[in-house]
């Protein structure tokens, strides 16, 4: 957890550019700038012009300019100083070194967003949604990303527990004036009825985690089936680069390869694979393996098969099969044509880009339903969210039984909190530690 003391890292992207960004935030701040600086006063939120110096030596480090936000007013609620210099990865080196000597340390990975949930400027589904926003890989993901960051998983969450927290509320209260006589007399049937509705609402929110993940964070687009079908002309096809080898013979792909693009600004990430045979190549059966692999993880799995030979089965799939007909520039044989989900598939012929700019936009449509919820509904976009409303749901639905049982309200109120608390972790109030240290791990060290 932090400590408070002052730290300092890199808050831009690495290496040479036009501008680069230090931040620094705790306690000593303002004086760590001012011996860096030499300047005796930094107002609150305006940038000023300076020469920066090692204060062991005195020597120039670079021109540029430090601007101070004032606690509560800052990123992290912190009193902050950025500096806004030269994007020399070599003067950025000398910087944070001097201000390591000036009593900064080196900031852990998310650590100035930690640090910002901990002040209440946001909780921990906006700092994950902040962690999206950053990686996303197209437009569609952007946007998403934003609007969790803006609070859409919070309010939803804020709706589910609002009401809960008054059941919640009155059943404590009947617990701790139960001679009151307007608290003498209670009937359970309205309660359950309300613990049966939020129970059923938090399940269908958690039902929302797999599109609202494809929504923040892209498909997983699988190219499967049998050796030399032309799966990585078709990957290179769909990425408009050459980034899987090519050739004529069958098995030449041993490996996966992964290419991410964002076609109409809806990320994806392309997956070419090794054909699917039994074979007594260890190394093309460990290429085999790793292909089978790829589809448990898929969202849509693209059945690519060679529209000139029998096919092969289609992959062993749980998610939407695509299949496509390569090779178009080939006679088809009978057994595509007769075949099921073959006969009105579509058809490309990779090698010369035909029918490739139309899969690729089906595909994209397919990618966007899966991350449809219906209208402007929230969908959550984590496992670890999900998780959560399932475990508070199981705690309404045990109150439930109880007063469908006898209402002992010591024991419903037990259940309650027990969901008020699910939800709590969700959000950030009562998260353990071992959770936000592994939800911040995956934050870059300035950030």
């Amino acid at each position: 957890m932090p400590d408070g003391d002052l730290i300092v890292a890199l808050a831009s992207a690495p290496g040479i550019a036009g501008v680069a960004v230090v931040r620094m935030s705790g306690e000593g701040v303002l004086e760590a700038a001012q011996r860096v600086t030499g300047e005796r006063t930094l107002p609150h939120a305006t940038l000023t012009y300076c020469t920066l110096r090692d204060p062991r030596t005195g020597s120039i480090i670079d021109l540029g300019y430090v601007v101070r936000f004032q606690r509560p007013r800052s990123y992290t609620g912190e009193d902050v100083v950025e500096f806004q210099v030269h994007g020399s990865p070599a003067g950025v080196d000398r910087l944070v070194d001097a201000l390591y000597f000036v009593g900064a340390r080196a900031a852990r990975p998310g650590e100035f967003t930690m640090r910002a949930l901990l002040a209440g400027k946001l909780d921990l589904a906006q700092a994950e949604a902040l962690l999206d926003v950053l990686h996303a890989g197209g437009a569609d993901q952007h946007a998403a990303a934003l609007q969790h960051l803006d609070g859409a998983t919070s309010r939803a969450i804020a709706d589910l527990r609002a009401p809960l927290l008054r059941a919640t509320s009155d059943i404590e209260a009947r617990l701790d004036f139960a001679a009151e006589p307007h608290l003498a007399v209670f009937d359970p049937h309205p309660l359950r009825d309300r613990l049966v509705d939020l129970a059923q609402r938090m399940r269908a929110l958690a039902a929302t985690a797999n599109a609202g993940r494809i929504r923040v964070r892209g498909a997983r687009v699988v190219l499967a089936g049998a050796p030399n079908a032309g799966k990585s002309t078709l990957l290179n096809a769909l990425c408009g680069a050459d980034r899987a080898i090519v050739d004529a013979r069958p098995g030449t792909t041993r490996d996966t390869i992964e290419v991410r693009t964002a076609p109409h600004g809806t990320a994806i990430t392309w997956v070419d694979t090794a054909g699917l045979r039994a074979t007594s190549d260890p190394v093309e059966a460990e290429g085999t393996r790793r292909a089978t692999a790829e589809l448990g993880g898929a969202d849509i799995v693209v059945w690519v098969v060679d529209q000139a030979v029998p096919p092969d089965p289609m992959p062993p799939t749980r998610v939407a099969v695509v299949a496509v007909r390569n090779k178009a520039d080939l006679p088809v044989h009978p057994a595509v044509a007769c075949h099921p989900l073959l006969a009105s598939a579509s058809q490309v012929c990779a090698a010369r880009g035909e029918g490739v700019s139309e899969l690729r936009d089906r595909l994209v449509d397919h990618v966007r339903a899966l991350a449809s919820v219906g209208g402007d509904a929230v969908a959550i976009c984590r496992q670890r969210h999900a998780d959560h409303l399932v475990r508070a749901a199981a705690a309404l639905d045990r109150a439930v039984i109880l007063i469908n049982i006898d209402p002992a309200l010591e024991l419903v109120a037990a259940d309650l909190r027990d969901a008020l608390d699910a939800l709590d972790e969700l959000t950030g109030p009562l998260t353990p530690d071992d959770v936000l240290a592994k939800v911040f791990s995956e934050f870059c060290i300035g950030k």
